[in-house]
């Protein structure tokens, strides 16, 4: 297979685990999240390396390279605009977990206040009995 194959088969696989990781995001399935990242940034590196060879390619067989980069291109800005989707999506779920958590401090606070003002009135009836 030629490395221009091989590059392009790498982002759609990079596109799927892309859409993958927004599944996850939504579903707060940290776990299947952590798993696509992982396997992008391999995917990252991979693709540097293909990137290289099939320009080499390209070269070697006389191709318009600037053709040849316009299409791989189509592959980059979309995922570029998956990958800022993912982020908005991540900063949405961090915010919400940030503000449930600040919620359930709050109702820690006030269960504390309450459980000590009962436990006094609590001790003064004991005590009255």
């Amino acid at each position: 297979m030629s490395a221009e194959n091989e590059l392009l088969l790498a982002y759609r696989e990079w596109h799927r685990l892309a859409h993958a990781e927004a599944k996850a995001i939504r579903t707060r399935n940290w776990d299947l999240l952590a798993d696509c990242q992982l396997a992008i940034k391999d995917f990252q590196g991979m693709v540097s390396q293909l990137t290289i060879q099939a320009r080499q390619e390209w070269a070697s067989a006389g191709c318009n390279l600037a053709e040849k980069e316009q299409h791989v291109h189509v592959f980059v800005n979309d995922l570029i605009e998956i990958t800022r989707r993912n982020q908005t999506l991540l900063q949405a779920a961090k915010t919400a977990a940030r503000d449930r958590l600040d919620q359930l401090g709050d109702a820690g606070r006030n269960l504390k206040s309450l459980q000590r003002s009962y436990g006094g009135l609590t001790s003064s009836w004991s005590a009255a009995a």
